[in-house]
């Protein structure tokens, strides 16, 4: 049993059959393209590497060179260390003004705050045990997560473009050549004119 459609849903079908795929399917595959260019736009913020510094801290003021100086952001963390050692993260400017007067700011890391954010460069570790000398050296371990803009979904970058590209050239090719068709069509239809005449 064949289900013949009414007119008008046949006029529509024979229409809809004329106009060409790049003008029904461009249209999304570009949409999906422009969703694949801005995902993979997207940056959040999340763990960019780690870091350790370890070693024993003799009684008094100790100095060393760390290098956390991956990230601007980063998470430090005393995993152990006695109390009554003082741990500072410092920058360049604040390990100069160490140098010049010996002055330290607050501690960032001690017994009692075991974890801190520490924003910027930070290069230089001093160490201040306040055991007296002649006391055993304090082992200590700090552990640090940098954190910083990462672009998880920029490979998503490639397949967009590509696709972006592909589906503009298709749908260019087929407007110039529908416009080459009526350009051909209105041709004939004037050679046909004049040969009448």
């Amino acid at each position: 049993m064949k289900i013949e459609l009414p007119d008008f849903l046949q006029r529509v079908r024979k229409r809809l059959r004329k106009i060409p795929t790049a003008y029904t399917v461009g249209p999304v595959l570009f949409a999906i393209a422009s969703l694949l260019l801005i995902v993979s736009l997207t940056i959040e913020t999340g763990v960019v590497g780690t870091g350790l510094a370890t070693g024993d801290a003799a009684p008094g003021i100790t100095e060393r060179e760390v290098a956390f100086r991956v990230a601007p952001l980063f998470d430090a963390s005393l995993v152990s260390g006695m109390c009554g050692v003082e741990f500072h993260l410092l920058n360049d400017s604040a390990y100069q003004t160490f140098q010049a007067d010996r002055s330290l700011p607050p501690p960032t890391l001690d017994c009692n705050r075991t974890e801190a954010v520490v924003e910027g460069s930070v290069g230089h570790l001093v160490i201040n045990n306040t055991a007296p000398p002649g006391n055993p050296n304090s082992s200590y371990l700090i552990s640090v997560v940098f954190r910083g803009p990462r672009a998880p979904y920029a490979i998503l970058s490639v397949p967009g473009a590509s696709l972006a590209l592909a589906v503009t050239i298709w749908m260019s090719m087929t407007i110039m050549a529908r416009g080459t068709d009526r350009l051909i069509e209105h041709a004939r239809l004037e050679r046909e004119k004049r040969t009448k005449k």
